[in-house]
């Protein structure tokens, strides 16, 4: 697991006390892994009605009207079962993730706008590679061999996504696309990285709410620019109709309502659920079927005539193999260093036993055998 240092800086928040919950009985295993499997369909789906939704409509537009309805949604849903508002004192650290919340929307948004859907979600699972690749950095984790060779493996993967068959001439949309969804996928990474020592003080669902909050203003102020910057607007946007800067066509309506209701809050409950339960190695080994998902639904609505402006990807998306495997190299290690840590904790509780045992008879060694049923000897 991931260790992150204590953050001194960060007092509790008064009056904010998240209380224990009571045992949970465990689900069965399908409605668990139904819950992960089903996010990552959502989020694969997201990307081809994106694709279609910002057709000639501007996608910093569609995300501020997805972040700002989202944000408010969360927060409500949020106090309603969790009754924790942020502190003052920590308003800045909100900031800091809604900077990424905002980096990692704008990015993917645009980049669907430029570029192939289908390519923006094979980049997705590449999130959990950089994520470990920061935490190595800043000393969160040890760097292993199948860490590392998991990273370079994805790494080289996103390179020939991007570069390989690109039109590298100044201006092309394609290639800046793919740098947006790059962009995209280190803003999520490096928003996962910051909220972690939030998770001391708040729950998940209030600090992803509240990253919310503010990233909506600042996309707010990003769609001001866009929108009064022409050239910026006319790259972003270039089948836009003249004079449309600020307006909704009927045709990005079910977009919005599919962005807001099933990827911002529908997705998101499933996996906070799933986590619940799941360990974190399994929530990242169903990342995958993000672009499986994106590329059936392309393909199915391509084969009826509903093609937009989706297109089926080129011989870049092989690239995804690399991710894949790298992929597959993270989790490896994942689950090992978990039993590791297991097998670890076993001994040392055993040493520990054995030694109060010895000094103190069995009624200190009981103290140790937390779980344990009072009628129960300690020494058997």
């Amino acid at each position: 697991g991931m260790v992150h240092p204590e953050p001194n800086e960060m007092d509790p928040p008064n009056g904010v006390a998240v209380p224990l919950q009571p045992p949970r009985r465990t689900p069965p295993a399908w409605k668990i892994h139904g819950a992960l499997i089903l996010a990552q369909m959502l989020f694969g789906g997201g990307s081809v009605v994106g694709k279609l939704g910002v057709s000639k409509f501007n996608p910093i537009l569609f995300a501020f009207i997805r972040e700002g309805s989202a944000g408010p949604l969360l927060c409500i849903m949020a106090y309603m079962k969790e009754r924790a508002l942020p502190n003052p004192r920590h308003l800045w650290w909100f900031l800091v993730t809604g900077i990424f919340i905002f980096a990692n929307q704008l990015c993917f948004i645009v980049g669907i706008k430029l570029s192939n859907a289908v390519v923006g979600s094979a980049w997705q699972p590449s999130q959990a590679i950089m994520v470990t690749a920061i935490a190595i950095a800043i000393g969160w984790e040890k760097a292993t061999f199948f860490k590392i060779t998991g990273i370079l493996l994805a790494f080289g993967g996103a390179c020939f996504i991007v570069f390989y068959g690109a039109r590298m001439q100044s201006g092309s949309a394609e290639l800046a696309g793919n740098i947006l969804y790059f962009f995209n996928c280190l803003g999520t990474a490096l928003y996962v990285i910051c909220a972690k020592p939030m998770y001391k003080y708040y729950p998940p669902m209030s600090i992803t709410a509240w990253s919310y909050i503010t990233a909506s203003v600042m996309m707010a102020i990003a769609c001001l620019i866009a929108n009064n910057v022409d050239p910026l607007y006319h790259f972003i946007c270039d089948d836009c109709p003249h004079g449309s800067k600020w307006n909704v066509p009927t045709s990005a309506i079910f977009a919005l309502f599919y962005w807001i209701l099933l990827n911002s809050v529908g997705a998101y409950l499933l996996i906070t659920w799933g986590n619940t339960y799941a360990d974190a190695s399994l929530t990242l080994a169903y990342t995958p079927l993000q672009p499986a998902t994106s590329a059936i639904l392309s393909f199915i609505l391509i084969s009826a005539g509903i093609k937009g402006k989706l297109e089926e990807p080129g011989l870049n998306i092989l690239g995804v193999i690399g991710i894949f495997i790298g992929l597959a190299a993270v989790i490896y290690d994942n689950r090992k260093s978990q039993k590791t840590e297991q097998q670890k904790s076993r001994i040392s509780y055993v040493k520990v036993s054995s030694v109060v045992g010895d000094a103190e008879g069995k009624d200190g060694s009981a103290e140790f055998m937390i779980g344990m049923d009072d009628s129960q000897d300690p020494a058997e």
